[in-house]
């Protein structure tokens, strides 16, 4: 998604400047709430955990979580990877270099991959709904005449973030993923990557457009919520809990939405089994294709956990995983 990210900004006149703030939604958890987050957890594989080893005969893969922006907490964690990353025979991440320029070039070629060529959303849409998601778009520095123009489902994406978080994932080229990869760019150790550079527009452009547009939806939030939201799952990946910040993220986000809770759900879930689970089970025969008995796998934190996490489908196939100190 970051390099995505970093393709849109690219088209854009100016970025948006803005301040990171926000509260720990946390400590504004209700009981109920609590309660609910703690029952979608029960039973939920590698849950906890942003540096994993997996290890089958001779092989180990290390698998790091990673956030695509940067924070000072990195520095220390950077200096611990060093020796993993300077050891390695391979590094595995969304996106390499190659992946990007590549992007970049298609966008340039093929606009139709970003943009819709008949009809734009204000035409595809109520007129109150692209009003509030032109509003949305706008906070995030994204003019509201290019938003319209947008294929829904990559709308989408960027108003799944905050104006901050969106900004500093593609304005700053030192979060986690980053770093990695420079740190193996100084080692000589070769990049590849999990997928293919379309994999993403693959993925989003088999829905009806109806449904793209209904995934909309979850983006437009009160700007003061996003920023809530992003600053907990930030500050929750810190903490190691990363199942458990997605659903912090889910029961704290239904009450902005004029929907019952049953259809938001079905909403998130799908959204996040296209950017997360569908993606997870294409990169599994890419890491044991890869050669060495040392491989680093460099990926969102939240492909980590959960059934169809990365952790848990390795250690379906065979791998004894292990815990490591991030």
């Amino acid at each position: 998604m970051r390099l995505l990210l970093t393709a849109l900004f690219l088209l854009l006149p100016a970025a948006l400047s803005a301040a990171c703030s926000g509260t720990d939604l946390r400590t504004t958890l209700s009981d109920a709430q609590k309660a609910e987050i703690a029952q979608r957890l029960e039973g939920v594989p590698f849950s906890n955990g942003i540096y994993w080893t997996a290890t089958r005969g001779t092989r180990t893969v290390h698998v790091i979580g990673t956030l695509h922006m940067d924070d000072p907490r990195f520095d220390p964690i950077t200096d611990a990877l060093t020796p993993v990353i300077n050891n390695a025979d391979h590094l595995l991440v969304e996106a390499d270099a190659e992946s990007q320029a590549a992007l970049q070039k298609a966008i340039a070629e093929r606009p139709e991959m970003l943009f819709l060529t008949g009809e734009t959303l204000i035409d595809l849409m109520p007129q109150q709904d692209w009003i509030r998601l032109a509003e949305a778009a706008r906070v995030r520095g994204i003019p509201p005449f290019m938003a319209a123009k947008f294929q829904p489902w990559y709308l989408s994406l960027m108003l799944s973030m905050s104006p901050c978080t969106l900004q500093s994932m593609t304005a700053n080229k030192n979060g986690l993923d980053m770093r990695i990869m420079a740190l193996a760019d100084a080692a000589g150790v070769p990049t590849g990557s999990l997928e293919p550079y379309e994999t993403i527009f693959s993925l989003f452009n088999q829905d009806p457009m109806e449904e793209q547009i209904e995934l909309l939806k979850l983006g437009i939030i009160p700007v003061t919520a996003s920023e809530n939201a992003s600053h907990t799952l930030i500050e929750q990946y810190f903490d190691e809990e990363v199942i458990a910040a997605l659903e912090t993220s889910r029961v704290t986000t239904r009450a902005h939405f004029d929907m019952s809770p049953a259809e938001f759900d079905a909403l998130f879930d799908e959204f996040m089994d296209l950017i997360n689970a569908q993606r997870n089970l294409s990169w599994i025969d890419p890491i044991e294709a890869t050669d060495g008995d040392s491989i680093v796998v460099a990926a969102g934190a939240l492909h980590l956990g959960g059934e169809q996490g990365i952790l848990n489908l390795l250690a379906q196939r065979g791998y004894t995983l292990e815990r490591q100190s991030f």
